[in-house]
């Protein structure tokens, strides 16, 4: 590192999650990639002028990673995001499996960069984050902004996110009564809910990558059934990929399911990592019934979502920090291993202007480098509920069944509810 860049203004010292997954990404690349459709061309200037209206609103984003010192810190970065222009109609999704054979390395910043997809009567912008700076829904949130700077609008100036570890100590995190308490426990003492993922050395082979959109009326039955059902779509996501891969042979199936910490215990809408994993876990006799199984993934869900149980996991993650690449890695093979992760982004909400020129939105993409790992990122727009999967070892099928079991859910539950 130059003697420039290391005097460079020091943002932040990286909170002790931040540098879990920093640690993680010296051998194992982790960075996720979301997409924007607009039904109308950008030209590369204007671009070139959201993008950096982007950094000053999301200071993160400009931002590298100095691990020379005795703690890693955010140093600022004078580098604009960079953008590459692909062939007019590449596929998008031929675009987020080459940004998975890219890592970004944690200097010279910025830990973010785009792709500008021309088309015939439109676009695609594909944004790619280090996670290091940012989660999926911090993500989505730059994302939501850039489409609105390339509609013209003023984004506000941002404020430095502080770590998530720093904002959970002040959450209320009172312990729940003893019956909430051991509600929808995880089989923790099952030997299989607890065996370590492998990690496989990274070699940037391109993944394969899956999507599937479904259409605003299915989306719309699922969301109703869901809540007459009293579960989450997101527990009925699980539910389908834990029917579909139980098909497929696997006796014993288990979810990894990122909890979003800004909706679980109200911490800031920013551009930073701020999330906790939850693992649920079912054999294959527990999947007979499709909404029950959803309503035990939710209740198992919850449990681990609590604020209780999130500040209790920060607090002993900040007690206990790892100090080198391996104890990283240990970690994450243990708190992380399953047979597909679930991230749910949610309802997108785009500003009023840019909402009619998005035409749809898919991720995020992500590959972390796990032995025989699925990844579905799952976001909702303009009524239709999208899923975009990544994977080096594809079941052939995968989303496209999920997408038929959940229609078949729908269905059987609303003809039930006729003969009712």
């Amino acid at each position: 590192m130059s003697t420039d860049v290391s005097q460079a203004r020091i943002v932040r010292p990286l909170g002790p999650f931040e540098r879990t997954i920093d640690f993680y990404t010296h051998r194992n690349p982790v960075l996720f990639s979301l997409v924007a459709e607009l039904d109308r061309r950008v030209p590369t200037a204007t671009l070139a002028s959201a993008l950096a209206a982007l950094q000053v609103r999301h200071p993160l984003l400009g931002v590298e990673v100095d691990r020379t010192g005795p703690e890693a810190v955010f140093r600022a970065c004078e580098g604009a995001i960079p953008f590459e222009v692909a062939a007019d109609g590449t596929p998008w999704r031929s675009v987020v499996a080459a940004e998975q054979t890219r890592p970004i390395p944690p200097t010279p910043g910025p830990l973010a960069r785009a792709v500008l997809v021309p088309r015939e009567s439109g676009c695609a912008v594909v944004l790619t984050f280090a996670h290091q700076i940012a989660d999926g829904v911090g993500g989505l949130r730059a994302l939501l902004d850039l489409v609105a700077a390339l509609g013209g609008e003023e984004l506000a100036l941002g404020g430095v996110p502080r770590a998530q570890e720093e904002l959970l100590a002040h959450v209320d995190g009172t312990a729940p009564a003893a019956d909430d308490a051991t509600a929808g426990t995880p089989p923790e003492g099952d030997e299989r809910m607890n065996a370590a993922g492998e990690l496989l050395p990274f070699s940037g082979r391109r993944p394969h990558v899956d999507a599937l959109a479904l259409d605003q009326g299915l989306t719309t039955r699922l969301v109703r059934r869901c809540r007459l059902e009293r579960t989450s779509v997101h527990a009925a996501l699980c539910a389908a990929a834990t029917v579909v891969l139980h098909r497929r042979g696997r006796e014993y199936v288990r979810i990894l399911s990122p909890v979003d910490l800004r909706r679980a215990v109200g911490l800031p809408d920013e551009v930073v990592d701020r999330f906790a994993g939850a693992r649920t876990g079912s054999a294959a006799d527990e999947a007979k019934d499709f909404w029950t199984l959803a309503r035990h993934t939710r209740a198992s869900l919850s449990r681990q979502r609590t604020p209780h149980a999130l500040k209790t996991g920060s607090a002993a993650l900040a007690e206990h920090p790892p100090s080198s690449s391996q104890d990283a890695e240990a970690m994450m093979t243990a708190a992380t291993a399953a047979d597909i992760q679930i991230t749910n982004l949610g309802v997108a909400h785009p500003s009023r202007q840019s909402s009619s020129t998005l035409s749809a939105l898919w991720g995020p993409a992500q590959i972390t480098q796990m032995r025989s790992e699925h990844i579905l990122g799952v976001v909702t727009v303009g009524g239709q509920l999208r899923m975009t999967e990544v994977t080096h070892d594809p079941v052939a099928g995968l989303v496209p069944e999920m997408g038929a079991v959940l229609a078949e859910a729908c269905a059987e539950a609303c003809a039930e509810s006729a003969r009712g």
